[in-house]
């Protein structure tokens, strides 16, 4: 191991670069602290030697020198000195020396003290390695989770489904990288209009994998994946499955895990782009909002359990009959939740207080965003928002 030696005085000096050298070590030599300071800029040393009184620059300054520079291997550092009293030990130590020998040097004491050193500059090696190497796996996990996250974004809806009397519009808002929300909507043919949005309990990777899984059984196109559509042997060759038997289905595959304690909640709904008329059902999901275009407001509670709570469970559907004007909302339980400083809930009323200030749809959104976000300062919003709603054209 090649070690500074600082040392101004001659013999003393020598003596030690001979017993370096017998220990099995380069001992290169500067005799004061500027002089070692230039070598250490110079070169690679991560054990010094220095006495403490020197000229031009002493062993402490020297001490304090190195440890500013912040190098990314560390330095250990022995102090020698005459000086043996506890006051000026602390005072050593304070600057950033390692270790302490008092003068004259004990040889063995000097092998004993380099054998320690070298131990912690060994465990120091091996923590800077294995924070590398940490390093390098939490910059492939952050990409991996982007990557993961792009490809959860590209299932949501990109552009409203081509119905003309029909206005589509939607808010995502992730807390992590990755979310357990997702919905979409899509025409299930030329009269019929799907919706839904669920929330997988949880966040992050295992909330998003069942999240993904799930948008693959809810799409519209025909598959052994999707449960929206049933084939039949004669014209028009599909039956759409009613919303309650959607979830039923979707309860007996995902019966709530013991181990893991996953579950989600669900709207999905089926829009009769003719009638206006709405059947949908509500799994354990926040109270579709429904504002009427005479100023009314309602809140269409359900009460029904989450996906998996029950096996062979029934789910209830539902009714509405939709007007001109009316807009309705679907989202998520992030909204709801979201406490103030003094911890109270925003909830539905408040909801329907904000969605109603605003009669355009992209307008209204943004304002419940916006309002939650306020209600919630000065702590920050830390769970997944995502709405989906649709107005009827006047």
């Amino acid at each position: 191991m090649r070690i500074l030696l600082v040392q101004h005085d001659r013999q003393t000096r020598h003596n030690l670069e001979i017993t370096l050298k017998d220990f099995g070590h380069e001992a290169v030599v500067a005799t004061n602290g500027r002089e070692a300071l230039e070598r250490f800029n110079g070169d690679n040393f991560q054990i010094i030697i220095t006495d403490w009184m020197m000229p031009e620059m002493d062993g402490l300054t020297l001490v304090k020198e190195i440890r500013a520079m912040q190098r990314p291997e560390y330095v250990y550092i022995i102090m020698l000195s005459a000086k043996s009293s506890k006051e000026d030990l602390i005072t050593g130590i304070e600057a950033g020396s390692d270790d302490f020998l008092a003068k004259p040097v004990d040889n063995n004491e000097l092998r004993v003290r380099l054998l320690a050193g070298k131990r912690i500059l060994q465990l120091e090696r091996k923590l800077h390695d294995q924070k590398a190497d940490l390093e390098t796996a939490n910059l492939r996990m952050k990409k991996d989770l982007e990557a993961a996250a792009a490809i959860q974004m590209s299932l949501l809806p990109k552009e409203a489904p081509n119905v003309s009397n029909l206005e589509v519009d939607w808010y995502y808002s992730p807390s992590e990288v990755l979310a357990g929300d997702i919905y979409n909507t899509f025409l299930l043919d030329e009269n019929h209009l799907g919706i839904y949005l669920l929330d997988v309990s949880g966040h992050g990777v295992p909330a998003a994998l069942l999240a993904v899984s799930l948008s693959r059984m809810l799409s519209p196109v025909f598959g052994e994946a999707s449960i929206l559509k049933r084939r039949l042997d004669v014209a028009p060759y599909y039956k759409l499955t009613p919303p309650a038997d959607v979830a039923r289905i979707l309860n007996n595959r995902f019966q709530l895990d013991p181990d893991n304690g996953q579950y989600f909640t669900l709207i999905y709904g089926i829009l009769n782009t003719k009638t206006l008329g709405f059947k949908y059902i509500s799994a354990g999901h926040p109270e579709l909002i429904r504002m009427r275009a005479d100023g009314g407001a309602d809140l269409l509670e359900t009460g029904d359990v989450p996906i998996g709570f029950l096996e062979n469970h029934s789910y209830e559907e539902h009714s509405l009959q939709l007007e001109a004007g009316d807009r309705l909302y679907l989202y998520s339980d992030g909204i709801p939740e979201a406490e103030n400083a003094a911890k109270e809930p925003f909830e539905g009323r408040r909801m329907l207080e904000t969605l109603g200030v605003h009669t355009d749809l992209n307008q209204s959104i943004k304002h419940l965003v916006e309002t939650v976000h306020e209600w919630c300062q000065p702590n920050s919003f830390d769970d997944d928002i995502s709405i989906l709603a649709f107005k009827i054209k006047s």
